[in-house]
């Protein structure tokens, strides 16, 4: 037990009584952490600006018996972009609670870190469109995450023919192998793929998609992160309906 620095974006904000919060944050060097604010919700704190939802700061914690309390919190970038634009602050939510959910809990996640980080930074300042930017971040967290390595057969192997994609089984096809209700996927949104996976996650978000490769890449990654990853999020079910 002690103190230590941990620097990381937070995920999550939840109310505790009157004046304190809890916090999930996504720390560099230990991964996805609870953090309990005392007094954070007064208008006054010192913790206030800090521990709201999608900053990047520093914070001071002591650490108890499986728990952190803040006691010092810097804030190094709030996002305030994403709060005043709908489309950004719901795709902000997207992304933090699908981090927050693929992140299993004490365990580093520097690479998802910094991946959040460039898509905040893009999607603050007005870069890509919003929808865009969720995209290239769940490519890239496919990859990160061993489940997306790249646009080729899963059968054969083949990558330079025509390509399809079977939503059903999460899956791409050639054109010999290529299922029944497979679809055809754009040469666009191919290279958007390739694109993603060749770079670093700051350089991945770097190019834009007709509004029909964006619907189709839409299509493809959550029919594949269903089959691959399981995961069904509040936030993406609220906002769409």
């Amino acid at each position: 037990m002690g103190t230590e620095k941990l620097r990381g974006i937070v995920l999550r904000e939840q109310a505790k009584g009157e004046s304190n919060k809890q916090i999930v944050l996504l720390a560099q060097g230990v991964g996805r952490v609870l953090l309990s604010a005392r007094g954070a919700r007064r208008a006054k704190s010192k913790l206030l600006a800090a521990t709201q939802l999608f900053c990047y700061a520093d914070f001071v914690v002591y650490e108890g018996k499986g728990f952190y309390s803040v006691t010092q919190a810097e804030l190094k970038n709030s996002f305030y972009g994403l709060r005043l634009d709908m489309d950004k602050f719901s795709e902000g939510m997207y992304l933090a609670e699908l981090t927050e959910r693929s992140c299993p809990a004490g365990m580093e996640q520097d690479a998802v870190l910094e991946l959040l980080y460039y898509a905040f930074l893009v999607m603050d300042r007005g870069i890509l469109p919003p929808k865009l930017i969720s995209r290239i971040f769940e490519l890239k967290l496919l990859q990160l995450n061993g489940l997306f390595a790249s646009d080729v057969c899963h059968i054969c192997g083949e990558g330079e023919g025509t390509l399809y994609f079977d939503g059903r089984m999460g899956a791409f096809y050639c054109e010999k192998h290529r299922t029944e209700d497979s679809i055809f996927v754009l040469d666009a949104v191919r290279r958007a793929v390739r694109f993603v996976l060749e770079r670093e996650s700051r350089a991945a978000f770097g190019f834009q998609l007709s509004a029909e490769a964006l619907e189709q890449l839409t299509f493809i990654l959550r029919k594949y992160m269903e089959v691959h990853m399981g995961i069904r999020l509040k936030t993406r079910d609220f906002f769409e309906q």
